[in-house]
């Protein structure tokens, strides 16, 4: 028997470091969660699927359409949705922009395959939230990956040569003044992604949530998982109250999938901070692209359909091992840093009425890429991870592929290049690791501190960005 003791998670608090998303979303729902949905018993089940966010839900969906009979446990261990699926900027985008690590691990058949199918899981929300009646605030607007400095030019242009003689290619290069129109603000080119799609991400995971239950789905929420057993026929996953029994568990927990040493090596725990203010009057209501700059720590805004305007900013935070992924998920440590970068990077927002800020974990691969397989010190529990800050629409491909493994199916999905662990030693253990994460981290600050105010950038911190192992792009 092996055993794997877990940190704790404890909830957040409404008010504190819930998101705006998820605030919205849980104000529309005419009764707020039920402490009796708390897993307080000990439970027998098909499969256990750890995490209430897109891949966990997808995962429960893709199975009960597979096989209705299925018993499914899902438990939680917040509100469904509190995690990434309700933390990030809500950007429905596809694969595409990572067409060269694509090719690098699944070759030039397997590679598209995957790029195209990202694209038809944009698709398959839209008609999936069509038939459950589920209003995500759905914007087709597109997604702009945009220079802001000359230090930013081309930075897509091996993206594009990869992609732009590929069948489905989305990528159109646009010059300066179409690119500023779409941005709102002053910006040097792009290329522009009209498949990409704006949306409330909490209010698509609380529908999940919603289509999840009527599929008879067991959902414990206020629930996290303590430690997890295997050995023998069944697994148990253990909670503070209760536990469960089952033949297959999922561990779609994303960033928390750092908690497990085998998984840890190949990620890289940071964080996006992300904020959400009412414009001056006189802002341009027709700005309403998606909008992702060219630095190594991007920026990202967009119109939301209410009238308001996210920012966000990746790569401000670093987390320690086991813990890496909660000591993140708080409020933002220093809101006024990222409000100045906003006014830098889009000066029509200075004055604005800030209405929300938060800090949300965000797990890079280093590949860049999310990847799923079967743990080895945890026979029959599976994970996914790496979604590297672009989950939305890839979940759903992850939800299928998690489906394939818990079901022990023999199909292409199970045997994908995305159920291979990233090729490499991995990253060093602690405290090597931080550390050295940390002088990058920093390094990375000033270089894009520098380029932004068109500074030159000094030997030392050029040198350490060299040493940046992951792909922080699309």
């Amino acid at each position: 028997m092996t055993r794997t003791q877990l940190p704790i998670r404890r909830s957040v608090s409404v008010g504190t470091a819930r998101s705006y998303w998820m605030r919205d979303a849980l104000s529309l729902e005419t009764a707020q969660a039920d402490p009796g949905t708390t897993l307080t018993a000990s439970l027998r089940a098909d499969v256990c699927i750890v995490g209430g966010g897109f891949t966990g839900m997808w995962t429960a969906i893709e199975l009960k359409q597979r096989e209705p009979s299925l018993d499914i446990v899902l438990i939680e261990a917040d509100l469904c949705g509190s995690g990434a699926s309700g933390t990030n900027a809500g950007m429905l985008m596809n694969l595409w922009p990572k067409m060269p690590a694509l090719l690098k691990a699944g070759g030039p058949t397997e590679g598209l395959d995957v790029a195209r199918a990202s694209v038809e899981a944009i698709d398959y929300i839209r008609r999936f939230c069509v038939e459950n009646r589920i209003d995500v605030q759905w914007e087709p607007n597109g997604w702009l990956w945009a220079s802001n400095n000359p230090s930013q030019d081309g930075v897509w242009d091996e993206t594009l040569a990869a992609s732009v003689d590929q069948a489905g290619s989305p990528f159109e290069e646009i010059d300066s003044v179409t690119a500023t129109a779409l941005a709102g603000t002053a910006v040097r080119g792009g290329i522009l992604d009209s498949t990409c799609v704006g949306l409330n991400p909490a209010r698509l995971a609380r529908g999940l949530l919603r289509v999840v239950r009527s599929l008879g789905v067991m959902v414990f929420e206020h629930s996290p998982m303590t430690s997890i057993d295997s050995g023998g026929v069944t697994n148990v996953v253990r909670t503070q109250r209760g536990s469960v029994s089952a033949d297959a568990v999922v561990l779609a927990i994303n960033a928390w999938c750092s908690e497990f040493p085998e998984v840890r090596k190949h990620l890289v725990m940071t964080a996006s901070d992300n904020a959400v203010v009412r414009p001056p009057s006189g802002w341009a209501e027709s700005q309403r692209t998606n909008v992702s700059d060219g630095g190594r720590l991007l920026d990202y805004w967009r119109s939301l359909a209410d009238g308001n305007f996210l920012f966000g900013k990746a790569g401000l935070g670093l987390g320690w091992g086991a813990r890496g992924a909660s000591s993140l998920f708080k409020p933002i440590p220093r809101p006024g840093r990222l409000l100045d970068q906003m006014v830098r990077t889009v000066p029509a927002m200075a004055g604005s009425h800030v209405v929300s800020t938060w800090r949300a974990p965000v797990e890079y691969s280093v590949s860049s890429l999310p990847f799923f397989g079967e743990l080895r010190s945890h026979p029959g529990v599976y994970f996914g991870t790496g979604y590297s800050g672009d989950g939305v629409g890839p979940s759903v491909l992850g939800g299928q592929i998690l489906a394939s493994l818990a079901l022990r199916s023999n199909d292409h999905l199970a045997s994908s290049f995305l159920t291979r662990l990233p090729s490499g030693r991995g990253l060093p253990p602690e405290p090597i690791r931080f550390l050295g994460g940390q002088l990058v981290k920093t390094a990375l600050i000033r270089q894009d501190r520098a380029h932004d105010l068109g500074r030159r950038v000094d030997p030392l911190t050029a040198l350490l960005t060299r040493v940046d192992p992951t792909s922080f792009v699309g």
